[in-house]
């Protein structure tokens, strides 16, 4: 059987219904029928956990230094076609290539 949709689908079906015109309005914290903080910390048990900040698919081919992270030595590494230098010497290759 088909779970029923959840917290946050719930609240995200009725803001495009709203949007769309159909006179609606989200309830106020703590009137009757609005979900209650138990409602949100019940749902985000039941979140879909993230996948731990590893890089994913093409995204490999953008770490240029492997740090595992995608940063912006790694899009200076890809303007300049090599290695990110520290410091000045980026600076004077740049006047020198750039």
């Amino acid at each position: 059987m088909a779970k029923p949709p959840g917290l946050y689908a719930n609240i995200q079906a009725k803001r495009r219904r709203i949007k769309a015109g159909s006179g609606e309005k989200m309830r106020k914290p703590g009137t009757k029928g609005a979900p209650t903080s138990q409602n949100f910390k019940d749902a985000a048990k039941t979140a879909k956990k993230s996948h731990g900040g590893e890089l994913h698919g093409g995204q490999k081919k953008l770490d240029k230094n492997k740090d595992g992270k995608i940063s912006g030595d790694d899009f200076k590494m890809m303007h300049q076609g090599g290695e990110s230098v520290a410091g000045n010497a980026n600076r004077r290759r740049m006047q020198n290539h750039g």
